[in-house]
């Protein structure tokens, strides 16, 4: 094919672009790693656990930061007939360390659950340890909390709020994820009561939001509550929205620009061997034809480039996992397959500005300009 015959012959010219190319898959894929990395941070706790809905205190505006939900609320979630399962859940945002003198503080989103529930909505999962008894200090600690402060099963932990200073002891680790940028400890309901409100009677609330069971929960209406679904309420958490506006617009910025370079370095091309294309022409060589072999120079280009940049950003994200400061950079397949395609169609999409140049050249007058 004569478009294959001119890479191998022009080897270090497109040798270039395909480094060009390349470096551009790469940057747009280190973007849509950050953007997965980001999420993952700011609430993959929230797809971890169970449920497809969440409800909030009417007031608080779908904020699980200003959210407060009684018994009474809770009854009557419980108590409407389309709601197959609820399972409610706290927050709060504390600082925990070691026991021992000098032990490091870090934040972490302390989550409550009912150990006491018999819910078909999916809890944190145990990879190591045990579940939390009824009556003791105890807590289920994410592995991300685990490998950034280096406690392990069965240390002593003191978690801080309100000046007061609170002993626990780690009993089991979840495969929880992070919440709020976060990592997650998870303790016993009432333990979270007492830790937020100081006190514990009936008109103390029980939850900050309740997980939900429940088929076409827009059709539910129930006074003093707001029911969304769990990608509503990601896209509610404080700071998600700005973060993915922000990714959003860098990635669609990066294809622009790949599309743009990959389309001016064949038009660049285009122009210097018109007077080849004349020929061509001259001889019978169609439009399409030779538009054919431009695209397929592209295809080949764009497919060599996204087959470098893949592994490479997924060696980065790799090490960058290892650093011991957590980089929000992580993948997942529909990252690759999707940024993959895209960047392809891109790069066809440039290179429509060698197909309209093609198009316009003249065999007489690139003859005339042949020396």
């Amino acid at each position: 094919m004569l478009g294959l015959k001119e890479l191998a012959r022009r080897r270090l010219q497109f040798s270039l672009i395909i480094l060009v190319v390349t470096l551009i898959a790469y940057l747009i894929l280190m973007i849509n790693g950050l953007g997965v990395g980001l999420n993952q941070l700011a609430g993959s706790t929230l797809w971890k656990l169970g449920g497809n809905a969440i409800a909030y205190a009417e007031e608080a505006e779908l904020s699980i930061i200003r959210s407060e939900l009684d018994n009474q609320a809770l009854e009557a979630l419980q108590g409407h007939s389309k709601i197959t399962d609820i399972a409610p859940l706290g927050y709060l945002a504390v600082n925990i360390g070691g026991e021992a003198e000098g032990s490091d503080l870090r934040s972490a989103a302390l989550l409550s659950i009912d150990i006491n529930s018999t819910t078909g909505i999916k809890m944190p999962e145990i990879v190591a340890g045990r579940s939390l008894n009824t009556d003791a200090h105890e807590i289920l600690a994410s592995t991300e909390f685990l490998e950034d402060s280096g406690l392990s099963l069965g240390d002593e932990v003191l978690i801080q709020i309100r000046l007061a200073e609170w002993p626990f002891t780690i009993v089991g680790e979840v495969n929880a994820g992070m919440f709020f940028f976060q990592p997650t400890i998870f303790v016993n309901q009432l333990f979270w009561q007492a830790l937020k409100y100081s006190e514990n009677n009936k008109s103390t609330p029980i939850a900050s939001v309740v997980l939900l069971s429940v088929e076409n929960f827009e059709d539910l209406n129930i006074k003093g509550i707001d029911i969304v679904s769990k990608k509503e309420a990601f896209g509610n958490i404080e700071g998600v929205a700005g973060q993915q506006s922000t990714i959003a617009a860098l990635r669609v910025f990066g294809y622009l620009i790949g599309s743009l370079v990959i389309g001016t370095f064949f038009y660049v091309l285009t122009l210097q061997k018109e007077a080849q294309l004349g020929v061509l022409k001259a001889i019978g060589a169609s439009n399409t034809y030779l538009f054919f072999q431009v695209m397929t120079q592209t295809i080949f280009i764009s497919l060599v480039g996204i087959s470098i940049s893949v592994p490479l950003a997924w060696a980065t994200a790799q090490g960058l996992s290892q650093l011991p400061t957590r980089v929000p950079v992580a993948f997942e397949i529909e990252t690759f397959i999707t940024t993959s395609i895209v960047l392809l169609v891109m790069g066809i999409i440039g290179s429509l500005l060698s197909g309209n140049r093609i198009a316009r050249v003249d065999p007489i007058i690139a003859l005339g300009q042949q020396p």
